[in-house]
């Protein structure tokens, strides 16, 4: 769907449907519908649809106008909620909603008057609500819009007889835009292609992305942006002493790799990068720590954090921003088998310390260990992101909007979950005191892979941990509950959600502010 402006008075505004937002009742309407209905509206002001429609989040009203009247023989409502619970996730979702519904009835050129997003600053004077620029309004419809209309449909092969999605969403204004509001119009598409391009790779079948398809999506991307691109297989990684990493491959009959991904724009070669490293278990069904059957099918989400790592490049490279990041993952599945590791086991990581295995179940923070001791060897990073579906753990804590976050700097973790806020991911901080490294100690070795069940998140981390420099600024996404979802929000269907991109992507973009 392409994004257009018009200028021009509002005469001249001519789209298949008007798209208006509305707070639930008894609240007064926003000034931009309460102008249309005292303007070229009129004949909505009267109409009993308008009365029937409540306000309500997910709630979406079609109004067809009598020929001849206004800019468009539709007006389209959607419903926000109570003023008092409004912020922008509510108007992200609400663009979804209202665009799927365009997209059932087959409109093609719906229209929004950039002044329905204007008006929100009169309610924040009036609610007491926090800031809404209309950069940040303008940032969140256009994100709904876009990423709530996406669907996986590649694999079926059953001809659907569903009208065409809207080719264009034009933005009305009677005078010409702002030059940030053009920059958030590009900068909103090309989150929205990393968006689509992580919950695509996380919702395929196992059997199609694996570790193998991971390294050649990467390989497309370096292609058409100009990365560098580096891929070690098996082989090479146990002879640079990735014993960690080797170890959970050793139980699959696919290949493992471990790719590497790297922007650096002419005058940045020399600069401290921001490296990113994401979990990328295309499968785990618990190796012989054997998962339960119940929901073993949604493993395939368990490479979601590899899968954001791409949707950042994707968006990193469509977006041209001149800074240096690295992205790294770590690619294999986590199978049982023969020659598969086993509880009790000791292999040496890449840093030289050795780990005991006492779950094969705990293969994410194997992997992720030996990237990360390799990116601070290799790389000397600026600061270091890790994004894993690391514990179930995180999961009984914060439930499956919240995701957990933790670091070896309050700063950094606090950036973070700022940015996130400010486009709809939510995180919460947990302790990372040096007294929760004693249930990992080992008797055999300097470390135990997991602990008992008490604080499985924080031990998660506590793990990973040990392998970042003391110099190097850290944090750790653990995403288990939100990279998946069971219930439609408008912006993300049932099924992979691609978290986490959009706060790696604005970390990039903002990263000179920390």
């Amino acid at each position: 769907m392409q994004i257009e402006w018009k200028v021009a008075p509002h005469s001249e505004w001519q789209v298949d449907a008007l798209i208006f937002f509305a707070f639930e009742k008894p609240r007064d309407y926003l000034p931009a519908l309460r102008e249309f209905l005292e303007g070229p509206g009129k004949w909505l002001a009267d109409c009993a649809a308008l009365t029937d429609f409540q306000g309500k989040p997910s709630e979406v009203a079609v109004i067809y106008a009598p020929r001849g009247c206004g800019p468009a023989p539709r007006i389209i409502l959607a419903g926000l909620g109570p003023i008092e619970r409004f912020e922008t996730e509510r108007l992200k979702n609400a663009s979804a909603f209202v665009l799927r519904k365009c997209h059932e009835l087959g409109i093609l050129r719906p229209g929004i008057a950039l002044a329905a997003l204007e008006g929100f600053a009169c309610v924040n004077e009036s609610s007491g609500l926090g800031p809404c620029t209309l950069d940040a309004l303008l940032r969140e419809t256009l994100a709904g819009a876009m990423a709530g209309l996406h669907q996986f449909n590649e694999l079926k092969t059953k001809n659907s007889l569903a009208p065409p999605s809207p080719e264009s969403l034009t933005l009305l204004c009677n005078k010409p835009p702002e030059s940030s509001l053009r920059e958030i119009v590009a900068v909103a598409r090309c989150e929205v292609a990393g968006i689509k391009l992580a919950r695509d790779l996380t919702i395929s079948p196992a059997n199609r992305v694996t570790p193998a398809f991971l390294a050649q999506s990467a390989s497309e991307i370096a292609g058409r942006f100009g990365f560098k691109i580096e891929i070690i297989d098996l082989d090479t990684a146990r002879s640079m002493g990735m014993g960690a990493f080797a170890a959970v491959a050793s139980g699959s009959a696919e290949p493992p790799f471990f790719i590497i991904l790297e922007h650096a724009p002419p005058g940045t070669e020399n600069d401290a990068p921001l490296v990113l490293i994401g979990k990328g278990i295309t499968f785990d069904s618990g190796g012989i720590s054997l998962k339960p059957r119940d929901k073993m099918e949604e493993m395939k989400q368990d490479m979601a954090g590899a899968a954001a790592v791409l949707g950042v490049f994707e968006a990193i490279g469509a977006a041209g921003l001149a800074k240096r990041v690295v992205g790294i993952m770590p690619c294999t599945e986590n199978m049982p088998g023969g020659k598969a590791y086993k509880p009790g086991d000791v292999f040496r990581s890449y840093s030289g310390r050795t780990i005991e295995i006492i779950s094969t179940d705990a293969e994410g923070r194997l992997v992720l260990c030996d990237a990360l001791a390799y990116a601070a060897e290799r790389f000397k990073p600026a600061l270091m992101v890790d994004i894993a579906t690391l514990t179930g753990a995180s999961i009984i804590a914060l439930g499956r909007d919240v995701a957990a976050i933790m670091g070896n700097r309050e700063e950094l973790v606090g950036f973070i979950r700022k940015i996130g806020a400010s486009v709809g991911e939510r995180f919460w901080p947990l302790p990372l005191w040096d007294f929760y490294f004693d249930a990992l100690k080992s008797e055999v070795a300097d470390m135990k892979n997991a602990a008992d069940r008490g604080a499985g998140a924080i031990h998660g981390a506590m793990f990973l941990k040990q392998f970042v420099p003391d110099h190097v600024p850290w944090a750790h996404m653990d995403i288990a509950g939100t990279a998946w979802t069971d219930k439609d929000s408008g912006f993300s269907r049932k099924g992979s959600t691609g978290f986490g991109v959009r706060t790696l992507f604005e970390l990039v973009r903002r990263s000179g502010e920390l």
